[in-house]
C-alpha cells in the first residue's frame, strides 16, 4: 500500500472519528451569530464593539476545542487496528500529518466563518466594505491568523500529547508534560522577541485600503479620527511560525513512530 493510500485511509479514519466534533464546532457559530443578533445598542460603535467581543470569545473557545480534538490520545494505535487496516506497521509521520491536516481543515472552515460573521457585524454597523476589503476580512485575515497562531498551537498540543504518551511505559506521563508546559512560556517569549526583531524586513501585506472611504461615508469621523484605514501584516511571523509548526510535527511523528511502530 502506497504512502498516499495510507494517508487517505488515515484521513478517512480521522474524519470518521472526529466529524461530530467538527460539525458541532462549526455549528456552534449559529449560537454566536444569534448572540450577536441580540445586541441592540443604538450607538453603532458600541454595537460593533460588543459583537467583536463575542467573536473574540468564539475564537478562543473554538481554539480550545480544536486543541482538544487534536490532542486526544486514542487507543486504536495500541490495539493494532491501524496495522490491520494499512497492512503495514503504522508510520508516525503519516499519523501526525493526517490528524494535523484534518483538524487544520476544520480550523480553517471555523475561522473563515468567523470572518464572515465579522463582515456581517461591520455591515450592520453601517460600514460598507468594498469587495477587496471584504475578501481580505473573510479570507486573508482568518488564514493569516490560523497560520500564525492556530496551526502552531495544534502542532504544540499534538507534540505534547505524543510526548506524554511516550512515557507511559517508563514512568508517569504528567512529569514530562508539566516540564514541557512550564518551559513553553519562556520559549515562546524568546521566539516572540526574535520574530519582532526580523518583522517587516520583507514587503508587508497591505489590507483594507478601501476602509477609509467606508468610514467617511458612515459619519464615523469623530470616533476614528486619525485612522487611515490601512493595516500592514508582516510576512516574517507567518513563515516562521509555519516552519516551527513543521518542526514540531516532525518531532511528534518521530516519537509516535518510535513508540507506536
Amino acid at each position: 500500500m502506497s504512502s498516499l493510500t495510507r494517508f487517505r485511509t488515515l484521513m478517512w479514519l480521522e474524519a470518521r472519528r472526529s466529524w461530530v466534533w467538527g460539525v458541532a464546532l462549526i455549528g456552534s457559530l449559529a449560537f454566536w451569530a444569534w448572540g450577536m443578533h441580540q445586541v441592540s445598542f443604538v450607538d453603532p460603535g458600541e454595537q460593533l464593539g460588543v459583537r467583536a467581543a463575542i467573536l473574540l470569545v468564539a475564537s478562543g473557545i473554538g481554539g480550545l476545542v480544536l486543541c482538544l480534538m487534536i490532542g486526544r490520545i486514542r487507543s486504536e494505535t495500541r490495539h493494532g487496528q491501524y496495522q490491520v487496516l494499512l497492512l503495514t506497521p503504522p508510520s508516525g509521520y503519516l499519523h501526525t500529518l493526517a490528524r494535523f491536516t484534518f483538524v487544520g481543515m476544520v480550523a480553517v472552515a471555523y475561522y473563515i466563518t468567523i470572518g464572515g460573521l465579522a463582515w456581517w457585524a461591520i455591515a450592520q454597523a453601517g460600514l460598507q466594505l468594498d469587495a477587496g476589503s471584504a475578501a481580505q476580512l473573510m479570507l486573508v485575515c482568518p488564514l493569516y491568523g490560523v497560520g500564525l497562531a492556530m496551526l502552531p498551537a495544534l502542532a504544540w498540543t499534538l507534540l505534547l500529547m505524543v510526548f506524554v504518551s511516550s512515557y507511559r511505559v517508563s514512568g508517569p506521563g504528567w512529569v514530562p508534560g508539566t516540564v514541557m508546559v512550564l518551559a513553553t512560556p519562556f520559549l515562546g517569549s524568546w521566539i516572540s522577541e526574535g520574530i519582532w526583531k526580523v518583522s517587516y524586513r520583507l514587503p508587508s501585506w497591505r489590507l483594507f485600503e478601501g476602509l477609509r472611504a467606508a468610514i467617511n461615508t458612515a459619519a464615523w469621523e469623530a470616533e476614528v479620527e486619525g485612522f487611515q484605514g490601512v493595516f500592514s501584516l508582516p510576512q516574517e511571523p507567518l513563515w516562521i511560525m509555519l516552519a516551527i509548526s513543521a518542526v514540531m510535527l516532525a518531532v511528534a511523528g518521530r516519537i509516535w513512530q518510535e513508540v507506536e511502530g
